[in-house]
């Protein structure tokens, strides 16, 4: 998972600035990024929230959140979302941590938002419960491949979706969104094929 520290709008921790999601287009579905100040987790995630509302309130049928997860998380937030639940009860550290404060809040002060908000992961690395085996590069395209098509169903189902920047990827526009990175090294092939199928629908979904 991502270290995080984002740069005005989402945050993270000690890294300087990893910067987050900006909107994109105002209300249309789009791959959003936004850059803030690092801040505590909890301060972050009331930043999506807020955002989150915002873009609800002025006619999103919803709003999701990319996040680096490993492949037993995938699982775990796709059952959730199957079985009804708006609680993933994702727990970790960096971008994990942002998340379960997010999930918190929508227990509470944005209990509104639960149905509305949610968590789309992208597969990073294996998972450390019942993983894959054999798991190589190939397996892991074949996962993210499916993590990638599952954000473009809920773009073209009039969702906004938010992905995330670092200090490493804000001023890289081949490799813009912070995927990866941390505990999980992409292959390059893998990180490509994340980066340039969230650019391609940064540019499809903002009009």
């Amino acid at each position: 998972m991502m270290p995080k520290c984002l740069l005005q709008i989402q945050a993270a921790i000690p890294l300087v600035k990893e910067i987050h999601l900006e909107q994109v287009s105002a209300i249309k579905q789009a791959l959003s990024l936004v850059s803030f100040q690092c801040v505590s987790d909890i301060k972050e995630a009331e930043d999506i929230l807020t955002k989150a509302n915002d873009l609800v309130i002025n006619g999103a049928k919803g709003v999701a959140i990319t996040y680096s997860a490993n492949y037993g998380q995938t699982r775990e937030i796709e059952k959730a979302y199957w079985l009804g639940n708006w609680n993933t009860q994702t727990k970790g550290a960096n971008q994990a941590a942002v998340v379960n404060c997010l999930e918190l809040l929508l227990g509470s002060k944005y209990s509104t938002l639960q149905g509305k908000m949610r968590i789309l992961p992208i597969t990073t690395m294996n998972a450390y419960n019942n993983p894959v085996n054999p798991w190589n590069d190939d397996v892991l395209m074949g996962i993210v491949t499916t993590d990638l098509e599952r954000i473009k169903i809920y773009l073209e189902g009039g969702w906004n979706v938010l992905g995330w920047q670092n200090q490493n990827t804000v001023n890289n526009p081949r490799h813009p969104y912070a995927i990866g990175g941390g505990v999980a090294k992409l292959p390059q092939a893998v990180s490509d094929k994340i980066q340039n199928t969230l650019i391609g629908y940064a540019t499809k979904y903002s009009s």
